[in-house]
């Protein structure tokens, strides 16, 4: 796939005007139209919207049948204040996009750009902007849409940008990479007690203490 200065300039442009103005988990329905506005001119066979939210897909279809392969982004932004001092940077005081979602959708954008010259041969192609991903909630409620049976991907691919790589390049890893975390609530419960009689007491700062490096310890 081939992109011209003048595409270069048109992406570039789509990826500030998403950073400007960013939306977090759950109202990312500017941030959707904005999406679906870059994709109508690209004429894909379907556009899906409101999908598990503020979902949209993209749907490119082969002349023949054969597997469909899906490419996903995030729409959402961070609840952060943005400090970069960029000339595009966040509008919306107390929310930025510093987690490079902006970024995220305009690659899928510009994967689009190349879908619509070129389909694929086989297929479907599926290009996936998934709402609410840093709440945990988004991929979840895809999958919960009944749409999404109908683009169920035999395959699916996602990157996430890289701050400290070289620019230009890409790390592949063998094996599970950016898998997700589980949280973990403590409850630490202690006696409260007269200032002057701390001994009559429980402080559970003794327990947090030694709990802090232990954590930080466990290897798994």
């Amino acid at each position: 796939m081939f992109l011209s200065p003048t595409d270069l300039h048109a992406l570039t442009a789509i990826r500030q005007e998403l950073h400007r103005y960013p939306e977090v988990s759950g109202e990312e329905q500017e941030t959707a139209r904005r999406v679906v506005e870059a994709l109508t001119p690209l004429h894909p066979d379907r556009i899906l919207t409101g999908l598990g939210g503020h979902g949209v897909a993209a749907v490119f279809s082969g002349a023949a049948p054969g597997p469909t392969l899906l490419f996903r982004s995030e729409l959402d932004a961070l609840p952060i204040t943005e400090k970069t001092g960029l000339p595009y940077g966040s509008t919306i005081p107390g929310k930025g996009h510093l987690c490079g979602h902006d970024g995220h959708s305009t690659i899928l954008l510009a994967l689009a750009l190349g879908l619509s010259r070129q389909p694929p041969a086989t297929g479907l192609v599926v290009l996936l902007f998934q709402p609410a991903e840093e709440n945990g909630a988004g991929a979840a409620a895809v999958l919960a849409d009944p749409r999404f049976a109908e683009i169920a991907p035999d395959l699916a691919f996602s990157l996430h940008n890289l701050p400290g790589l070289p620019l230009g390049h890409v790390a592949l890893k063998a094996g599970p990479v950016n898998c997700a975390s589980r949280g973990l609530k403590i409850t630490l419960t202690g006696k409260t007690a007269h200032a002057s009689q701390p001994e009559t007491g429980l402080s559970p700062m003794q327990a947090i203490s030694s709990l802090m490096p232990a954590l930080t310890a466990l290897s798994h």
